[in-house]
């Protein structure tokens, strides 16, 4: 059996790698994404052996050992998923060619599926938009049966490690119920319901001509996600200031972080989303911001990366060191959340004026803006849950009659008419939007917390900052609903996520 000092020393020189270069190809530096040397180098991490090794230690620790016990079952977690992706590579590398050779001609130019993301993002024309994502739908589907194949071969490395499927394996290190949680995310569903198709029908009617019949479609998405239009509010060279700000208002003082480095060197190749790399934490943990033009949906972005990255910078040298799972964790509900908290600092009135210097009208109409934004996230993520528990209850076998029931459901949940053409294209393989629901749900409860301890403008208060520094010292050692009981003994729920999103949403204080 395998010494699991051993494997975590590995672990961290691993994760570090990738980091590196993750960073690299994000910032510009690298045109590729250079993976493979580290995936080959350490690929005896990722062994059925090494798995199962794994198992056989936690299964052989006593209860007692708590912070060992979480350890192993995190490393068996990361162990079991990228195990999973590896006897999945030869399909997964065919879908990322087939995925990279599909365009089409769009004003004069050859486009990817890829870059028409972002052109669906900066269109403001409703028709343009459909015509474009007819466009993109027609290319993609010429890879449906590769992602079904690709599914195929996760949910057979799953039962390999003796798991029932990929659910049963991310409830094994995530320690949650995703029944339990879908349930919770239906009574969510129900109780926002009306709040939100108000704000977004509003939104419809002013940004939707005529010709779009004011009916968000699919194709809308991500224009509506970008929010383009309040970039002149908040345009991008203004993060770094605002980042700055709010985390001195908490007492932080960003430019004296020495383990965090800003990296805002103009690059072509840079990408145009915030992102943040925890290469080696707490003394290497890189921030980058984007090169796209501001916006809600920039700041929101950035401002949750720039959460995210104050954990890494925080973490416990001694816990990287020893456990280094707990920051490269691959349950990312506890950063997640983390991240959470910073961004809806836009929900905040207060915080909006204070920091932007606008009208009471403005601020109030960004805050609102903001609010929408993340309830259609939230409302999103709980559709998505059940979808994805629909899905690997069917093996993940992408039938017809599943792909009239997502397309069903997230057009009721979001308010954004779906096909069924496009549920392959958002099949949530590692149930992604459980891991994100349940940071959202909580980032909530923090906020709550801090606000109950630190008053209503906790923002402000150096004494949350120092509450939040103590929790970002553990990183990931807890998962957000153990964290949740030891900070204010209870669990973060649904319905405190749906009043506070609701009069965020009405632009109450809530």
């Amino acid at each position: 059996m395998m010494d699991p000092s051993d494997y975590r020393r590995d672990y961290a020189a691993y994760s570090a790698a990738a980091e590196r270069a993750r960073f690299e190809h994000h910032a510009g530096l690298s045109p590729r994404l250079e993976l493979r040397p580290a995936e080959e180098r350490y690929a005896d991490l990722w062994t059925r052996d090494a798995f199962e090794d794994l198992r056989r230690k936690l299964e052989g620790t006593p209860e007692q050992f708590e912070t060992e016990r979480a350890g192993l079952r995190a490393l068996a977690g990361a162990a079991a998923l990228k195990y999973a992706e590896t006897r999945a590579r030869e399909v997964s590398e065919e879908l990322r060619r087939c995925e990279a050779s599909g365009g089409f001609e769009w004003n004069g130019a050859r486009v990817s599926a890829s870059e028409a993301r972002w052109l669906l993002a900066a269109e403001r024309d409703a028709a343009r938009r459909r015509e474009l994502n007819g466009r993109v739908l027609d290319a993609v589907r010429a890879c449906d049966d590769l992602r079904a194949a690709r599914l195929e071969a996760l949910d057979g490395a799953a039962r390999q490690l003796g798991f029932e499927g990929r659910r049963a394996l991310y409830e094994s290190f995530a320690g949650v119920s995703l029944e339990a949680l879908a349930a919770g995310a239906e009574s969510f569903l129900r109780r926002t319901e009306s709040a939100y198709m108000s704000a977004l029908a509003e939104w419809s009617a002013r940004e939707l001509g005529p010709a779009a019949g004011r009916t968000p479609e699919y194709a809308d998405l991500l224009f509506f996600e970008r929010a383009a239009d309040t970039e002149a509010q908040l345009p991008a060279r203004d993060f770094r200031w605002l980042y700055t700000e709010t985390m001195a208002g908490l007492g932080v003082r960003v430019e004296s972080q020495r383990g965090l480095r800003v990296d805002e060197v103009p690059r072509a190749g840079k990408s145009a989303e915030t992102a943040c790399f925890a290469v080696e934490p707490p003394e290497d943990v890189r921030l980058v911001p984007g090169s796209g033009a501001g916006g809600l949906g920039f700041f929101r972005k950035s401002l949750d990366e720039g959460g995210r990255a104050q954990m890494f910078a925080w973490a416990s040298r001694e816990t990287a060191r020893r456990h280094p799972e707990f920051v490269h964790a691959p349950d990312r509900a506890t950063e997640g959340g983390h991240g959470l908290l910073l961004a809806g600092l836009l929900r905040e009135q207060s915080w909006v004026e204070a920091r932007r210097g606008v009208r009471a009208a403005e601020t109030s109409a960004l805050a609102r803006r903001a609010a929408l934004l993340g309830l259609y996230e939230a409302r999103r993520e709980c559709a998505s849950v059940a979808a994805a528990l629909a899905l690997d209850g069917a093996g993940g076998d992408l039938s017809e009659q599943l792909a009239e029931e997502y397309a069903a459901r997230f057009t009721e949940a979001t308010g954004f008419k779906h096909e069924a053409a496009t549920h392959p294209l958002d099949a949530d393989e590692w149930f992604g939007s459980a891991t994100r629901l349940r940071a959202r749900l909580f980032a909530a409860g923090l906020r709550e917390h801090l606000r109950g301890r630190h008053g209503r403008r906790w923002f402000e208060s150096k004494g949350a900052g120092e509450e939040l520094i103590d929790v970002w010292n553990t990183a990931s050692r807890h998962r957000a609903e153990e964290l949740s009981k030891l900070l204010w003994g209870g669990e973060a729920g649904f319905e405190l996520l749906a009043d506070a999103s609701c009069a965020a949403l009405a632009g109450r204080d809530g």
